[in-house]
This record gives structure tokens, C-alpha cells and sequence, in this order.
């Protein structure tokens, strides 16, 4: 067959060959045994079910022990019957079937006639007997009646014990992608678990934001979403494509009534809280309008005079829209930022010698060389800079900052509170789904939705070349079929569609933004096309920078997939397999176009050139004086990859005994390594082969050698790899075939109210996701910012003339093993094993009275193959000093300039000057011609052990109650302390949330026509005291590791953590026993310090969401909803982590919050 055969033929061949496919089941089934009075099994019984909604019946047989299953039950009530010559009909009405759940009827029928009929009265089971998967379903009621933000069921999903979420709170908008799925489950991290919509994948490869995460396709209306399940743990090998849990999303699907809705919602800016640090400084509530509404419809497709679909066709259909435009501190909780203050600007910073000496401003123009290796300058007197001696551009630059509005800490640091920069979004969602009940055997649905994003977003400049556009489209597309091909045999199969694009850039006024307007050479402006010139990235150490967003990035995903039942003695056996495409597209050839210019303190800092920097100061100096870090201008290559993945897998649910049931499973993935579609990227690193520079660098090392290294062991080894190039294939990685999963569950029914259930399974994560993106060095390059070849003595660049040897363009793969010397390079391992996690539980299930479930397990998960990044060109550890303290001497060595051994060879690079230091010879040396060289590998582990705890009441009686509490722990190795050779540290993840506990709860009050009390009220009355209706949420999660650097501290670690009692955002943890004197901080030390403490932890969440609604009959048919919902009721501010750098003015303080103060959202709703 031809390569460029469509992917859809070439996939159904696929799976003709493999049979037919699995999906990840979205539907229900009933499952049962047929018996007569004495016990006696009685097959060839034919059962029908009938959804009550629908009136659309599916049928099944008992087999000949008297099993009987009807699969693909879309969730609802069903009746069941059943029909045997000589026997009484068998009735039971209000089955409720959930998604993803198999309900188990027994069946006992009398003797008698079939006009007879037995009709059974009782609830539908609670207990899950029939597997060993853990989750909670999440149902329709609280999906449409819950407090939620923006109308988002996703954010439902916490509701589900062992699910924490671990990203910004503030991000719960249905079109942020990215974080509505930022769900830790059941010991994986966030971003690695499915989810599914009607059993279509709805997630997407997430190369644009996080190497190895997923992000959500697609997030339909609240209410067009019938229910939806989270699992944490599942042993059925139906299931894949995933590490961690699946969430499983299933539409309404339509009925013989019409039903719909129609809603307008609002937060009203007097009504909500003010964030707050905004607050505390007397700062105004930001800008913030907001409004959704929307409208859904189910039921019988109806044309008049042409078709009525009573009974077989039926359509749902959701529209949503949403226009917001708010304060962008209030957005993402960033709240404070740092900016120069006006004396700053005009170079004086003789205010911060009064916070210490160690903020003095050092002058470039005095550096002179000590004939050590070290050099030395002098300080500007008083902290001033002439003004004879600031740049114009940079002067330029500056006036585009903000002035600040707050005086922030001793220093100056937060001094901007973001109150009013404007985001200004508008989102608008459709969604439709027809179901046609073809005929007594066969059924199928079809699905459609779409959504389209534009946003404007000005940042903290508030001027126009600074801010930036967004414009997102989706679609997506799946067809379902389902045939019975004998009344114990089921087959689906299922193909799906979906793409997003997400298009970045600035606003018009910054397309094409004049350079030369800052002052920049025509030389350099003239070198950059117009039509991607932009203002340019700006980044000074210790102040907020600015960034220039401008590029492309759609991905497209599409599926086959299917599923075969089949009922066999005692054994519900399924298998089949499944195909899947990825492909991901990046354009951004405007990124960093116009230059990209980073001002640190290696030029201010003093009295010597490895003195402590100041913590803030010099690297806005250094931009005053014109004289960058570092920067460049960036040529940018477009990529377009693709992978598949094929997978197979076998199920066998095996009824030992009425009350054993073992689940027993195989599943095998084979996922194909991505491509590029013109090999436009790096595919590893050779390291069999000699440079081509050795033969020249080691002659000119050996003229000036070191003594820790010989000149008859210093060599240069290998370099970057191409796909396609030389003996290189064309994927980008060679494939791992050793993807097989063993899953096993039981479920033992001890007796009417108890069940036992445990299971096992093995995981794989796809290593397309892993990849994070394609790495394009020689494809996409930088022409490298050089300032001096000389340590800073004479400089050869500076703002006023960037480049004085022009832009250079990419050779692509040209330069073979030269390609990107000089530079920093990465790369991924060429032989990757896929991320694997194994699972197990334990637990028990008990049904209490008032039926409210109760369940209680162990949940254990251990990962290994994980992720992690290698940094081939860390110093080895025998060059770290053991002193506990500062090693004054040891760093004068370690940084000592010594004869740069790749001079003059790689001219305009970062080793084109005439020494380095000595540590830069000795930290990986046979790959010094890279300035840094980092690999992907996958040697991580992870462990997880956690108590789940759920207790559930369906609604009945005007009440309904969930609670869930997790008790865990996660540890991780994924990271070194003390650089590649080292190892890993296993340390408490920063994924660990020790507890959470959340509970959900509705209530009708009891007033009114048909309620418990004035039942018989008047209209007038009813109208007033009838159809209140209180719901809420409340969220306690403990907050997440606090993250330090290699700090010098002399105490007790224990002593770190403050009693809760004691702890406030102005000492947030216990600052006493760390040296805080920069001039005493570690370098070069080896580092025993964790990075991470199990007591030390940000701020958790304490969150009350609650709402009030008023239902208020306004027709036969049509209810009028009035609802006030209160998002953080309370106003509990979650707060950001403290600053942990010992020598910043903000040491243990916490300067911003994370998420929203308190949100009133009013909405009107018409229910017919």
C-alpha cells in the first residue's frame, strides 16, 4: 500500500487484521443470571432493555449457564424484562444505569403463563460486583446544579477521592486547555491522565506548554453533559493511552420529549472581593465585566410533513458564549511584579545603599585584570550613574514601563500591582449530537462540536507594542456504531476527529513596529523582514521583563477504534484493537525576530567578577549602560510531526461463582516514533565519533593545559545527529516494543451490603507526549549577542550596535557534528523506554442505611521510566568543595579565567572569546564545545501510597450528599543535587498533597406544593415559599513542597515550619538558622540540603463554593431558575509560595495569591 494512503484506510486495515477494536467505554451495561423459584438456571431466556427515555429497546439472551449481558446501554432508566415459553414474564422498572458501570439484575422467574407477569419493585444496586476499578461517577443533577466557575463540568472532577488539583485555580475558564485537566491522579502527575467524550479521545499532545503533558480538546456545556466518571484506577485492558486516571465524559443523547434550556450569567465587579494584596495596599478591585449565556435542546428529530423520529431518532444541541474582560493579575494570580522606579531610570540608585551595601552599583568602564584570572572594578559613587552614560535605547525601552503604583518590599521588589491590565476574551461553543436507532440490532450516533477563542491581552506595559492577541479554533468530529451480531454477541466501532489551532501574536501596532524608533542601527533593523518585526524581548535581572508571543500551533488527532462482546459460559469476553494518529504543527518564525536582549549583573557586579550579585539593581544597570548579558536575534524553522499508535488488547470477565467475579486482561501498545515531515530537527547525539574541532582544540589545550586535566586525556567526542542524515533513520527515536500491560481485578460480594475488590495493572504513557517538541538546532538558530572577547576589559557589542557582523541564517543539518558548537544543545535519548506505572488496590464497598455508599481502599502506585533532564556539562562532584560554608578560595579557583582552548575557531558564539573559566574545562570537558548539553533520559522512579475514602447518597427525598477524603503520600527521584553523575534524589513530590477532602451536597427545602411542609399553600405563597433549593462545595487540600536552592542554614530542618497559628504571608515559615549574608552564599559547594521539605508547604485550599436557587413554575412545561452563586464564599484568599532566596528582602514572605477572591456569579435560567 501506498505511504500516502489516507490514514483512515490505511487504519481499517488495521484492524480488520486484529479483528474489531476496544474504546474507552463511555456507556453502561446490565449483567445478570437467570434462575428459576428452586435456583435452577434457565438459558435461552430473551431479556429486553428499554430505555424509558428513548423508548428504543436492546436485547439479549441467557446463555446456557444462565448469564446473560447487554452492553452499550447509553446511562439512564432503563425497564428490563425477560420472556421464556412456560414461564411468567419477568418485570423491574427504574434501573438506573450509569456510565461505565455494570448493574447487576438477577432474574428469578415463576412457572406459569408469559401473559403473566412477575413485576420486581426495588432500587437499583449500589455495589460495584462486577470489577475492581475505582472511581465516582459524577452525576447529571450536580453537573447542572453545582457552584462552578464558568459553567465548567471539568471542574467537577475533584469531587473523586485520590484527584488533586496541582495548577493555577485561577485558570478554570473551558477554554484554557491546559490547566482544566491539571489533575494529579491516583499518584501520576498532572496532565498525564485521558479523557474521553462519548469514548472519543478528547486530549491533545501538548508540545507547546509541557514537555509530557496532555491538554483537554474540548469542554462541552454543563448542560448538554448527561454525567461523567474519574477514575483514579482501572484494571480492565479496554482502557489505555494513558498513565494515570480516565475521565469519561458522556452527552445527553436525546428523548421522545423535548427538553432544553436557556441562560444568561453574570458576575456583577461591585459584588466580588477585592485580591488581596490589592487590598492590603489600598489598591482599587481591577477591571472585570463577564458574561455567558447560552441555550441547549434534546429531543425527537421532527421535520414536519417529511419525518418523525419518535422512538429512533433524537438530537441534542448546545450553545455557550462568553464574553469577559478582567484585570489580568485577577487572572493568572500574579498580582505583583517588579518594575524601576523613576530615579532608577535616570540611573540613580543611591536609595537602595540604604538597604545594605551589598546593593552597589560596580562600573564596567574601570574593570582591569588582577594577572589571576580574576578582575576587578570600581563602584559608581553614591550608586549613581552619570547620565552622560545612558544609553539612549535603553533610555527608550524604559519609558515603555509602568511607573510604580505600591513601594513594594526594602528594596523595591513588587512595587506594580497588576489592578487594571485588560484581558479581553470572547469565547463561543457549539455541540451537537444525533443517535438514530437504525434498527432491533443496530444503533449509532454521530457528534459535532466546535469552539472559537479570540482574546486580547495587554500586559503590564499598557502600551500597544507590548500586548498580544490570541485566537483559538477547534473542531471535532465522531461517528459510533453498534450492531448486535447474535443476542450474545456485541460489536462497535467508533472514529473520531479533532483539531486545534491556536495562532499567538502581537498587537497591529506592534507588527511591524519600527526598531529604529528605540534607536537601534539601520544595520540591524534593516536585517529583519518587516513583516515580523516586533518591540523587543526585554529581560533584566531582577525586575519583570517582556516577551513578544507570535507563532502557529494547530494539532490534529484521529482515531478507530472498536469493541467486540461476546458472552461465552461464564465468561464476558472482549477484545479488539485500536489505531490512533497524531500530528502537531508549529510555525513561529516571529519569536525573538526583532531581537531578544537579557541584562544580568555580570557586568556591575563587584569589587570582583565572581563577587555576590545584588539581589536586585546591577542587571538594570547594566541595561542602562547598554550592555546586555546576553541575547540575540532568533531564525526560526516550522515543524510538522507526526506518531501513531496501534494497540491490541484482550478482557475476560470470569464469574467464578454468584459471588466471585475475576477480571482478568492484556493490552500491548505500539507506538511508532515521531517524524518530521522534512526532517527539520535533531534526532541524538553521536558519541562514537570525534569531533571534528578535536584535532585543533587539543593542540591549542595542550599549549596551556590545566592540572586536573592532562593534554593527553582532554578530548572532544561526537555531536548532533539528523534524521535521514548519513546512516540516521528518519523517526526520531527507535521504538519501544515492550509495551504490555497485565491488568487483574476481583469483585467478592461477602453479602447483600458488601463487597471486596482489588486489582493490578501495568500503565504506559506515550513517549510522543514525552518529546515535549522538536528540537530543531541548525534548523532554528540564534545569531548569538557577543559583547567582549576579553572578560569585559574592551567591549565589541552593545545595544547601540547588537551585531556588528550581521544576522546569520541556519545551515540546517549542513554542518553535520558542528552543528550548534558553541551554543547550548539538547537533545533525547535515541532509545527511549516508555514512562510505566504499576497499580494496585485493595478496598472494601458497604451499603449503610438511608443507601448512602460507603468505600474504603489502598491504592498503591509505583512509576519507574520516567522523564527526567541530564546535564552532560554539570561539574563532577569531586570538583565541589565539602565545607559546610562559603570556599572563598575554592571558587577564586574554580572561576579563574584560564586560555580558552576553542579561540579563535568559534567566532560570534559563546566561546568566542579569549578564556573561559576553569570550571568550564573540567564539567563534562569531551563536550566542552557545547557551552551546555543536556539529554532527556528516563530513569526516574516514583512512589504512592494513599487511603481513599467516598461515601455517596443519590438523590431521593430532597437530598443529596458526596464526600471524598484522600490520605497520601508521593515521593519522587526525577532530579540530582549535585549534577549528571550523582544520584537521582528521592524526595517528597512536588505533586504531594498529604490530605484532601471534599464534599458536595444539594438540598430542595421542604416548603411548598409537594413538599413536606405548606404542601396545600396558596399559589401566591407557593410562589414565594416554594422551590428554594441550597447546594455548595467545600474544598480543604493541603498545600504543595516549598522549593530551596542550596542554601547555607545551621539549624534543625524541623525548626523550619511554623505552627499554623504563627504563620503569616510576612514570615511564612521560620527565616532564623539561614545565613542570609550574600556575601556567605554556597557556590561550587556540594549540596546536602533537600530541595524539597515534606513540613515546609505553600498554602492550601480552604474553599466554600455555595448557591442558592429559586425554581418558580412560570407554564405547564417552563420553569423559571434564578441562582446566586457564591465561588470562595468566604473569601479565602490562596496564597502563591513564599520567597525562599535567603538574600532577598522578601525571605519568607508571601507577595502574591493564587485564584480568584470571592466571585458572585447571578444567572437566569428558562427550564422547558
Amino acid at each position: 500500500m501506498s505511504k500516502k494512503a489516507p490514514f483512515a484506510l490505511r487504519a481499517v486495515v488495521c484492524l480488520i487484521a486484529a479483528s474489531l477494536a476496544p474504546a474507552q467505554e463511555t456507556r453502561g451495561s446490565i449483567i445478570g443470571r437467570v434462575v428459576d423459584a428452586s435456583g435452577a438456571i434457565i438459558p435461552g431466556v430473551t431479556i429486553h432493555a428499554v430505555n424509558l427515555a428513548t423508548n428504543v429497546s436492546i436485547s439479549g439472551e441467557s446463555n446456557a449457564e444462565g448469564n446473560f449481558e447487554i452492553p452499550y446501554l447509553l446511562p439512564g432508566e432503563y425497564r428490563i424484562t425477560a420472556e421464556q415459553t412456560g414461564f411468567k414474564s419477568f418485570r423491574r422498572d427504574g434501573v438506573e444505569v450509569r456510565i461505565g458501570e455494570r448493574v447487576s439484575i438477577p432474574i428469578r422467574m415463576e412457572l406459569g403463563q408469559v401473559s403473566e407477569q412477575i413485576t420486581v419493585t426495588a432500587e437499583t444496586p449500589l455495589l460495584e460486583s462486577a470489577g475492581a476499578n475505582l472511581g465516582q461517577v459524577i452525576d447529571q443533577r450536580r453537573i447542572a446544579e453545582l457552584p462552578i466557575a464558568h459553567g465548567n463540568p471539568f471542574l467537577l472532577m475533584t469531587l473523586s477521592p485520590g484527584v488533586s488539583y496541582t495548577q493555577n485555580p485561577g485558570l478554570d475558564r473551558p477554554f484554557e486547555p491546559t490547566h482544566i485537566v491539571g489533575y494529579a491522579m491516583g499518584g501520576v502527575r498532572a496532565n498525564r491522565s485521558e479523557i474521553t467524550l462519548d469514548g472519543a479521545p478528547n486530549t491533545a499532545l501538548n508540545h507547546r506548554w509541557g514537555a509530557g503533558d496532555l491538554m483537554a480538546g474540548y469542554t462541552p456545556p454543563s448542560d448538554v453533559v448527561h454525567e461523567f466518571k474519574v477514575q483514579t484506577a482501572t484494571f480492565d485492558a479496554s482502557i489505555g493511552h494513558t498513565q494515570g486516571g480516565v475521565t469519561s465524559v458522556t452527552l445527553k443523547s436525546g428523548g421522545n420529549s423535548l427538553h432544553g434550556t436557556a441562560y444568561y450569567s453574570l458576575l456583577n465587579p461591585v459584588l466580588n472581593a477585592n485580591l488581596f494584596f490589592a487590598n492590603s495596599a489600598g489598591q482599587p478591585k481591577g477591571h472585570f465585566i463577564y458574561n455567558r449565556w447560552g441555550t441547549s435542546a434534546t429531543g425527537p428529530v421532527y421535520i414536519p410533513k417529511l419525518y418523525n423520529g419518535k422512538d429512533r431518532t433524537f438530537f441534542t444541541y448546545g450553545y455557550e458564549g462568553i464574553h469577559e474582560s478582567r484585570a489580568m493579575g485577577a487572572a493568572y494570580g500574579a498580582g505583583t511584579l517588579t518594575v524601576p522606579t523613576a530615579r532608577q531610570r535616570e540611573g540613580d540608585f543611591s536609595e537602595l545603599l540604604a538597604v545594605g551595601s551589598r546593593y552597589q552599583i560596580y562600573d564596567p568602564a574601570t574593570r582591569v585584570a588582577l594577572g589571576t584570572g580574576r578582575y576587578q572594578s570600581q563602584p559608581f559613587p553614591n550608586n549613581i550613574i552619570p547620565s552622560n552614560r545612558i544609553n539612549p535605547i535603553a533610555r527608550n525601552i524604559l519609558n515603555y514601563y509602568s511607573l510604580p503604583n505600591v513601594p513594594g518590599t526594602a528594596d523595591g521588589t513588587n512595587n506594580l500591582i497588576r489592578v487594571n491590565d485588560p484581558e479581553v476574551i470572547k469565547y463561543f461553543n457549539h455541540i451537537g449530537r444525533v443517535d438514530h436507532n437504525i434498527g432491533a440490532n443496530n444503533r449509532m450516533f454521530v457528534r459535532f462540536n466546535t469552539y472559537k477563542r479570540f482574546s486580547h491581552s495587554s500586559d503590564w506595559f499598557r502600551s500597544a507594542p507590548t500586548g498580544g492577541y490570541s485566537d483559538w479554533k477547534q473542531h471535532s468530529f465522531s461517528i459510533d456504531d453498534v450492531h448486535n451480531l447474535s443476542a450474545t454477541t456485541f460489536m462497535n466501532v467508533r472514529y473520531s476527529f479533532f483539531r486545534l489551532s491556536i495562532y499567538q501574536y502581537p498587537q497591529p501596532a506592534s507588527i511591524g513596529f519600527d526598531l529604529a524608533s528605540l534607536g537601534f542601527p539601520r544595520s540591524y533593523t534593516d536585517a529583519i523582514d518587516p513583516g515580523v518585526r516586533a518591540f523587543p524581548a526585554i529581560s533584566i535581572s531582577g525586575y519583570s521583563g517582556t516577551q513578544n508571543n507570535w507563532w502557529r500551533y494547530p494539532t490534529h488527532n484521529q482515531s478507530l477504534e472498536g469493541n467486540v462482546t461476546s458472552i461465552k459460559g461464564n465468561h464476558t469476553l472482549r477484545f479488539g484493537a485500536d489505531a490512533r494518529q497524531y500530528r502537531n504543527f508549529q510555525y513561529e518564525p516571529h519569536n525573538a525576530s526583532s531581537g531578544i536582549f537579557a541584562f544580568g549583573n555580570t557586568w556591575t557586579l563587584g569589587p570582583f567578577d565572581n563577587s555576590v550579585a545584588a539581589p536586585i539593581g546591577q542587571g538594570l544597570a547594566s541595561m542602562l549602560l547598554g550592555l546586555p548579558t546576553s541575547g540575540g536575534v532568533d531564525r526560526k524553522a516550522s515543524f510538522a510531526a507526526q506518531s501513531t499508535i496501534v494497540s491490541a488488547y484482550v478482557q475476560d470477565d470470569w464469574r467464578i461463582t454468584p459471588k466471585l467475579i475475576v477480571n482478568l486482561g492484556l493490552r500491548y501498545e505500539l507506538e511508532g516514533a515521531m517524524t518530521e515531515r522534512f526532517n527539520r530537527t535533531v534526532r541524538g547525539y553521536d558519541f562514537s565519533t570525534p569531533s571534528p574541532l578535536e584535532a585543533q582544540v587539543r593542540a591549542n589545550y595542550a599549549a596551556h593545559p590545566i592540572a586536573e586535566l592532562p593534554a593527553n586525556e582532554f578530548r572532544l567526542i561526537g555531536g548532533l545527529t539528523f534524521p535521514g542524515v548519513g546512516s540516521q533513520p528518519r523517526a526520531l527515536w527507535n521504538r519501544d516494543t515492550n509495551n504490555i500491560m497485565p491488568r487483574a481485578g476481583f469483585a467478592y460480594t461477602l453479602d447483600q451490603k458488601t463487597v471486596i475488590r482489588g486489582g493490578f495493572g501495568i500503565y504506559f504513557g506515550p513517549l510522543g507526549a514525552q518529546r515535549g517538541d522538536v528540537i530543531q538546532l541548525g534548523f532554528s538558530q540564534r545569531t548569538e549577542f557577543v559583547p567582549t572577547l576579553d572578560n569585559g576589559l574592551t567591549f565589541i557589542a552593545d545595544l547601540s550596535n547588537p551585531f556588528p557582523n550581521g544576522i546569520q541564517e541556519p545551515p540546517g543539518a549542513a554542518d553535520g557534528l558542528l552543528t550548534y558548537v558553541g551554543r547550548s544543545a539538547r537533545f533525547f535519548e535515541e532509545s527511549p523506554q516508555a514512562p510505566r506505572q504499576q497499580r494496585w488496590q485493595l478496598g472494601v464497598q458497604r451499603e449503610l442505611p438511608q443507601r448512602v455508599l460507603m468505600e474504603v481502599a489502598y491504592l498503591g502506585n509505583y512509576g519507574d521510566s520516567l522523564e527526567l533532564t541530564r546535564d552532560l556539562r554539570a561539574l563532577p562532584t569531586e570538583y565541589l568543595s565539602r565545607s559546610p560554608f562559603r570556599d572563598n578560595a575554592h571558587i577564586n579557583y574554580m572561576t579563574q579565567q584560564v586560555p580558552n582552548p576553542f579561540y579563535p575557531l568559534l567566532p560570534g558564539t559563546g566561546l568566542s572569546g579569549q578564556n573561559v573559566s576553569r570550571s568550564y574545562l573540567l564539567a563534562g570537558p569531551q563536550y566542552s564545545q557545547f557551552t551546555g548539553l543536556t539529554s532527556t533520559s528516563y530513569e526516574g522512579y516514583s512512589w504512592y501510597h494513599a487511603m481513599q475514602v467516598r461515601t455517596e447518597r443519590r438523590f431521593a427525598a430532597g437530598w443529596s450528599v458526596n464526600a471524598a477524603y484522600t490520605w497520601s503520600k508521593s515521593m519522587e527521584a526525577i532530579g540530582q543535587l549535585n549534577g549528571y553523575l550523582s544520584p537521582l534524589e528521592y524526595a517528597i513530590s512536588t505533586q504531594d498533597r498529604p490530605h484532601r477532602f471534599v464534599i458536595s451536597g444539594l438540598w430542595e427545602l421542604p416548603f411548598g406544593r409537594g413538599k413536606r411542609l405548606l404542601n396545600a399553600a396558596p399559589t401566591v405563597v407557593d410562589k414565594v415559599v416554594g422551590g428554594w433549593q441550597v447546594q455548595g462545595i467545600y474544598t480543604a487540600q493541603s498545600g504543595p513542597p516549598i522549593g530551596f536552592g542550596n542554601v547555607l542554614y545551621m539549624g534543625d530542618i524541623h525548626d523550619i515550619t511554623l505552627p499554623p497559628g504563627e504563620r503569616t504571608v510576612a514570615r511564612w515559615f521560620n527565616t532564623q538558622g539561614f545565613d542570609r549574608v550574600p556575601a556567605n552564599q554556597l557556590s561550587f559547594n556540594y549540596r546536602t540540603f533537600p530541595s524539597r521539605l515534606n513540613d515546609v508547604r505553600a498554602d492550601g485550599v480552604n474553599s466554600w463554593d455555595l448557591s442558592v436557587l429559586k425554581n418558580t413554575r412560570i407554564h405547564e412545561r417552563v420553569n423559571a431558575q434564578f441562582r446566586g452563586e457564591f465561588l470562595n464564599a468566604f473569601n479565602h484568599p490562596m496564597f502563591n509560595a513564599p520567597n525562599t532566596s535567603p538574600t532577598s528582602t522578601a525571605f519568607g514572605q508571601v507577595t502574591s495569591q493564587r485564584g480568584y477572591p470571592r466571585r458572585i456569579q447571578l444567572m437566569l435560567k428558562l427550564i422547558f
